[in-house]
Protein backbone atom coordinates (compact mmCIF):
# COMPACT_ATOMS: atom_id res chain seq x y z
CA UNK A 1 0.00 0.00 0.00
CA UNK A 2 1.80 3.47 -1.04
CA UNK A 3 1.67 6.06 1.15
CA UNK A 4 -0.92 8.28 -0.60
CA UNK A 5 -3.65 5.60 0.38
CA UNK A 6 -3.04 4.60 3.85
CA UNK A 7 -6.20 6.86 5.99
CA UNK A 8 -8.10 7.42 3.23
CA UNK A 9 -11.68 6.63 3.46
CA UNK A 10 -13.50 5.38 0.34
CA UNK A 11 -17.47 5.71 0.48
CA UNK A 12 -17.96 3.19 -2.55
CA UNK A 13 -20.91 0.77 -1.78
CA UNK A 14 -19.20 -3.06 -1.24
CA UNK A 15 -21.84 -5.67 -0.67
CA UNK A 16 -21.17 -9.04 1.23
CA UNK A 17 -21.43 -10.71 -2.11
CA UNK A 18 -18.10 -8.96 -2.73
CA UNK A 19 -16.46 -10.97 -0.35
CA UNK A 20 -15.99 -14.36 -2.69
CA UNK A 21 -14.67 -12.80 -5.67
CA UNK A 22 -12.26 -10.44 -3.39
CA UNK A 23 -10.53 -13.52 -2.16
CA UNK A 24 -10.76 -15.28 -5.06
CA UNK A 25 -8.41 -12.46 -6.43
CA UNK A 26 -6.00 -12.54 -3.75
CA UNK A 27 -5.70 -15.94 -4.11
CA UNK A 28 -4.47 -14.84 -7.88
CA UNK A 29 -7.51 -16.64 -9.13
CA UNK A 30 -10.45 -15.22 -11.91
CA UNK A 31 -13.54 -15.83 -10.37
CA UNK A 32 -16.14 -17.55 -12.31
CA UNK A 33 -18.38 -14.98 -14.75
CA UNK A 34 -21.53 -16.18 -13.24
CA UNK A 35 -20.73 -14.94 -9.90
CA UNK A 36 -22.22 -11.80 -8.25
CA UNK A 37 -19.93 -9.05 -7.05
CA UNK A 38 -16.72 -7.37 -7.40
CA UNK A 39 -13.26 -7.85 -6.18
CA UNK A 40 -12.60 -4.37 -4.20
CA UNK A 41 -9.36 -4.69 -4.38
CA UNK A 42 -10.00 -2.60 -7.53
CA UNK A 43 -10.38 0.44 -5.22
CA UNK A 44 -8.15 -0.03 -2.28
CA UNK A 45 -4.80 -1.20 -4.92
CA UNK A 46 -5.17 2.53 -7.01
CA UNK A 47 -2.14 3.50 -7.74
CA UNK A 48 -3.30 6.98 -9.13
CA UNK A 49 -6.13 8.32 -7.32
CA UNK A 50 -7.12 10.44 -10.35
CA UNK A 51 -7.78 7.08 -12.09
CA UNK A 52 -11.62 6.68 -12.21
CA UNK A 53 -12.70 2.87 -11.71
CA UNK A 54 -16.50 2.61 -12.58
CA UNK A 55 -18.18 1.30 -9.51
CA UNK A 56 -21.70 0.41 -8.37
CA UNK A 57 -23.58 3.07 -7.83
CA UNK A 58 -27.10 1.91 -6.56
CA UNK A 59 -27.88 -1.94 -4.94
CA UNK A 60 -31.04 -3.83 -4.56
CA UNK A 61 -31.65 -5.79 -1.74
CA UNK A 62 -34.86 -8.65 -0.31
CA UNK A 63 -34.26 -9.73 3.70
CA UNK A 64 -36.12 -12.30 4.24
CA UNK A 65 -38.93 -12.35 6.69
CA UNK A 66 -37.52 -13.33 10.19
CA UNK A 67 -39.40 -15.73 12.45
CA UNK A 68 -42.59 -13.50 11.67
CA UNK A 69 -43.89 -10.45 10.23
CA UNK A 70 -43.96 -8.56 13.77
CA UNK A 71 -40.77 -9.73 14.97
CA UNK A 72 -38.56 -8.48 11.59
CA UNK A 73 -41.10 -8.34 8.57
CA UNK A 74 -39.30 -9.30 5.23
CA UNK A 75 -38.04 -5.98 3.00
CA UNK A 76 -36.93 -4.90 -0.34
CA UNK A 77 -34.78 -1.75 -1.20
CA UNK A 78 -33.18 0.19 -3.91
CA UNK A 79 -30.26 2.07 -2.44
CA UNK A 80 -28.29 4.78 -3.35
CA UNK A 81 -26.35 7.27 -1.65
CA UNK A 82 -28.83 10.06 -2.12
CA UNK A 83 -32.19 8.17 -1.60
CA UNK A 84 -33.48 4.65 -0.46
CA UNK A 85 -36.67 3.07 -2.07
CA UNK A 86 -38.00 0.53 0.22
CA UNK A 87 -41.19 -1.78 0.17
CA UNK A 88 -42.58 -4.02 3.05
CA UNK A 89 -44.07 -6.46 0.96
CA UNK A 90 -46.13 -7.90 4.38
CA UNK A 91 -47.65 -4.55 4.97
CA UNK A 92 -47.60 -3.46 1.79
CA UNK A 93 -45.82 -0.46 2.52
CA UNK A 94 -43.63 1.83 0.38
CA UNK A 95 -41.32 4.39 1.72
CA UNK A 96 -38.80 6.80 0.37
CA UNK A 97 -35.73 8.77 2.33
CA UNK A 98 -33.69 11.51 1.32
CA UNK A 99 -30.11 9.79 2.64
CA UNK A 100 -28.44 13.17 2.09
CA UNK A 101 -30.49 15.18 4.43
CA UNK A 102 -32.03 12.17 6.49
CA UNK A 103 -29.32 9.91 6.92
CA UNK A 104 -31.39 8.02 9.73
CA UNK A 105 -34.43 7.14 8.12
CA UNK A 106 -36.16 9.21 10.28
CA UNK A 107 -38.72 11.44 7.52
CA UNK A 108 -40.41 9.31 5.10
CA UNK A 109 -40.89 11.85 2.16
CA UNK A 110 -43.05 8.89 -0.31
CA UNK A 111 -45.61 11.45 0.04
CA UNK A 112 -43.84 14.66 -0.59
CA UNK A 113 -44.72 16.24 -4.18
CA UNK A 114 -41.20 17.55 -4.67
CA UNK A 115 -39.74 14.35 -4.57
CA UNK A 116 -42.73 12.90 -7.43
CA UNK A 117 -39.97 12.51 -9.99
CA UNK A 118 -37.39 10.58 -7.84
CA UNK A 119 -40.09 8.47 -6.50
CA UNK A 120 -41.34 7.59 -9.81
CA UNK A 121 -37.68 7.19 -11.10
CA UNK A 122 -36.30 4.58 -8.26
CA UNK A 123 -40.13 2.94 -8.26
CA UNK A 124 -39.68 1.56 -11.88
CA UNK A 125 -35.67 0.83 -11.36
CA UNK A 126 -36.59 -1.25 -8.34
CA UNK A 127 -39.21 -3.20 -10.36
CA UNK A 128 -36.58 -3.75 -13.03
CA UNK A 129 -33.90 -5.22 -10.70
CA UNK A 130 -36.49 -7.00 -8.81
CA UNK A 131 -37.61 -8.27 -11.90
CA UNK A 132 -33.58 -9.60 -12.63
CA UNK A 133 -33.50 -11.66 -9.60
CA UNK A 134 -36.54 -13.69 -9.48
Amino acid sequence: MSPSTINTINDEFTLNVDLAPTIIGAAGLTPPSRMQGRDIADLYLRRDKQQSIPWRKEFFYEHPIIYNATFIPSSQALVRKDYKYMYWPDFGVHQLFDLKTDPIEDNDIIDSPQHATVLSEMKSRFAQLKAEVI
